[in-house]
């Protein structure tokens, strides 16, 4: 296992090797190798471990520090303070009924950064979409954390029967409490990305990490788009359950 370990941090990578060994060493946090409270080997152990310099393995540490999951103590050791296990505390429901009681347990607090009218970028609605929407593009927080950046369009001809909710709150909220005749189909597909500058700017991460991009759509009986949202997610924060109901056998 160390060896084969060794064999994929020397593979050829755009990545750095201190960040390589970074992430193997978080992927051990995730797996509960090292619970909270626990001492991490030294850094000459994980030196030897893995086969890389004193300067690569503090770089790793460093990072690892600043994202608050160890801390370095002179005389003690390494200790294990954050638990990566509790990261994945975003837990996005596959029920439209859950999704909207979630939403409104989440307590976000919205920080928007432009707004106004156009058209759905073919890319978010599927398609080329002729019709106006107002939209709104916000980054979302909740317990002081930007979880989300999110742009959200909604029909114009329907937004305004929903203002001023549409800027006090999550818009998919007020779509269904105030145009819920407006709501007859409603699908999602999620695919994950890796975070540009922007994105890691709004969203404190760093530039080539993983999100979950979200495409949501709602259209009305007659098939037209009311409400269209691309959403990202820091990859770290997001769980996904789904139920699975097999087929009974005889």
């Amino acid at each position: 296992m160390v060896d084969a370990t060794r064999s994929s941090l020397r593979k050829q990578s755009r990545l750095p090797l201190s960040l390589k060994v970074k992430y193997t060493l978080r992927a051990r946090l995730e797996r509960g190798e090292w619970p909270v409270g626990t001492r991490i080997p030294t850094l000459e152990q994980l030196m030897q471990a893995y086969g890389v310099s004193r300067a690569t393995m503090r770089a790793a540490l460093d990072e690892l520090e600043r994202e608050g999951l160890i801390e370095r103590t002179r005389g003690k050791g390494t200790f294990v303070i954050g638990d990566v296990a509790q990261e994945h505390w975003l837990a996005l429901p596959t029920c439209w009924d859950e999704l909207l009681a979630y939403l409104g347990r989440l307590n976000t607090v919205t920080v928007e950064l432009g707004s106004g009218k156009g058209r759905v970028p073919a890319d978010i609605a599927g398609a080329a979409v002729p019709d106006t929407y107002w939209w709104t593009m916000r980054v979302n927080h909740a317990d002081g954390l930007a979880y989300s950046m999110s742009t959200v369009y909604v029909l114009d001809a329907v937004a305004w029967r929903l203002q001023p909710d549409l800027c006090q709150g999550p818009v998919l909220l007020a779509l269904d409490r105030l145009a819920r005749d407006q709501i007859h189909a409603a699908s999602q597909t999620l695919t994950v990305r890796v975070a540009d500058a922007d994105l890691a700017r709004h969203l404190n991460m760093d530039i080539g990490m993983p999100v979950v991009r979200l495409l949501r759509t709602v259209r009305n009986q007659q098939g037209q788009i009311v409400y269209a949202a691309q959403v990202y997610y820091p990859a770290q924060y997001l769980s996904i359950t789904t139920e699975l109901s097999p087929s009974s056998t005889v």
